[in-house]
């Protein structure tokens, strides 16, 4: 393990400007740590005191002032440094206007790394990052490392680093959104899943999403790590301008340096000749192709930390995935039902349907985060039994399908209506897949919310089934 990870960096005095509390807490968690190191913090949010009570009683007692609501972004220019939540667009005037006057605008994971003791391991990916990282953190757990989770998944970074230890590795899943905005962010081991368009409606083009993603990498060094997918042309196409080690993982070919299918085993091999036998292909417990890239990759990672990797099939096999990400809610009737909410792309949604070798009911739609479903179109045509569109997007992912040559679609209003007309049209054996490719906020707070809405109804439909039969 490499003894340098980060400058060392005083904010003793440092006037630093806070935006944007939010539900998840980052800028709560931001200005906590800051503060306690001796900051001179100021909060701004846009949302009234009211709005924001809970959040700013937790900061009592602290050296921190707020500007909210009409009073938000009155000192900015004042500042040293801003730091943004990763829901604050950062093309807003007010942070425009600071880095007119010369004042670094970093993401939260910038301020995380700062304060860290602990290396950190970033993934980051258009989709499998939050199964990958949970993965990672579960392999060098098992094997007795004191590990901290967190990120674009649970905790906000910058919590879990205030606390840690050097002797801890924290493991963090990143976004585009907190990547964009980073210095001198640097982790110990960087992997890079995959790569499609999402978030246009941020990023605008796909080129600007690339550039935000493929910060991960900037900062490293030659004793750091890159993890890299092997049949992502544009991803393999980074390896010779990485200053770090790279290792790469792939399903579908050999590598010299990195973790790869041969046969019925998971191999890896060390960049020097050797290679090893780590688990059985069938040992692999997650559904689907898209999975299995998660744990090969997940195996690239406790690799080049360190993870001796000898007990890797016991230890997959007492991992469990997080909710709403091929999630078995139930059979009723014979029909399978799933619960992939986290699922907010077309590349996404096209891995899912490909997990199943059942015929599939699908659940689909949302707040479009793209603009082309083409891709989706096509996945749906070749792997679904019939689409019930959904929201804001329904009829545009229906128009995609029907340009394939899909057609059997039918319109499904809501999500509970929708459950029940996919039981309806389904025979035993089915399975009814909620995969929507799109955000959730045209009819949910947030995706988490929309997967316990369809538990919800798939649980009332259960109910109903077993008062019929009995």
């Amino acid at each position: 393990m490499s003894s340098v990870f980060k400058e060392k960096f005083s904010f003793e005095g440092k006037r630093v400007y806070v935006i944007g509390l939010g539900e998840h807490g980052t800028g709560r968690e931001a200005a906590l740590a800051l503060a306690k190191r001796g900051a001179a913090v100021t909060v701004a949010d846009e949302k009234s005191p009211g709005e924001l009570s809970a959040e700013t009683c937790r900061l009592e007692g602290l050296q921190v002032r707020f500007e909210l609501a009409e009073r938000a972004y009155g000192s900015i220019r004042a500042s040293e440094m801003v730091v943004i939540s990763p829901g604050v667009p950062p093309g807003k005037a007010p942070l425009e206007s600071a880095r007119a006057a010369g004042i670094p605008v970093v993401s939260e994971i910038e301020i995380a790394y700062m304060v860290s003791a602990a290396p950190i391991i970033a993934i980051t990916g258009t989709k499998g990052k939050t199964t990958t990282a949970a993965l990672v953190a579960h392999l060098l757990s098992r094997e007795g490392r004191s590990v901290r989770l967190g990120g674009n998944i649970g905790s906000p970074l910058v919590s879990l680093a205030a606390g840690a230890g050097p002797e801890e590795i924290l493991v963090a899943e990143v976004s585009s959104f907190q990547l964009e905005a980073i210095d001198k962010f640097r982790p110990w081991v960087a992997a890079f899943l995959n790569f499609s368009a999402d978030h246009l409606d941020r990023h605008v083009t796909i080129e600007n999403y690339w550039r935000a993603k493929v910060r991960i990498f900037e900062n490293q060094a030659d004793e750091d790590f890159a993890v890299l997918n092997a049949h992502d042309a544009r991803l393999n196409s980074l390896a010779g301008s990485l200053r770090a080690r790279v290792l790469r993982f792939s399903r579908q070919e050999e590598v010299s340096a990195g973790v790869f299918v041969y046969g019925e085993w998971v191999v890896l091999s060390d960049g020097a000749g050797a290679r090893r036998r780590v688990l059985r292909l069938a040992s692999v417990p997650l559904p689907g192709a898209h999975n299995l890239d998660n744990v090969l990759a997940a195996v690239a990672c406790a690799s080049a930390a360190g993870v001796s990797l000898e007990n890797v099939e016991n230890a997959l096999a007492s991992f469990r995935a997080g909710p709403h990400r091929l999630e078995e809610v139930a059979c009723v009737g014979g029909v399978t039902f799933i619960d992939d909410s986290e699922a907010t792309t077309p590349s996404a949604v096209a891995a899912a349907l490909e997990a199943f070798q059942q015929p599939i009911i699908l659940i689909a739609g949302g707040q479009a985060k793209v603009d082309d479903f083409g891709e989706l179109g096509r996945a749906i045509a070749r792997r679904a039994k019939v689409l019930l569109p959904i929201g804001e997007a329904g009829p545009t992912i229906a128009q995609a399908a029907a340009r394939s040559g899909f057609e059997h679609i039918e319109p499904a209003g809501n999500l509970e209506q929708a459950v029940r007309r996919a039981f309806a049209l389904a025979q035993p054996g089915d399975v009814v897949l909620l995969s929507p490719a799109c955000a959730s906020f045209d009819q949910f707070k947030n995706l988490e919310q929309r997967g316990e809405a369809f538990k919800a109804a798939v649980a009332a439909l259960a109910r109903e089934h077993r008062e019929v039969v009995g």
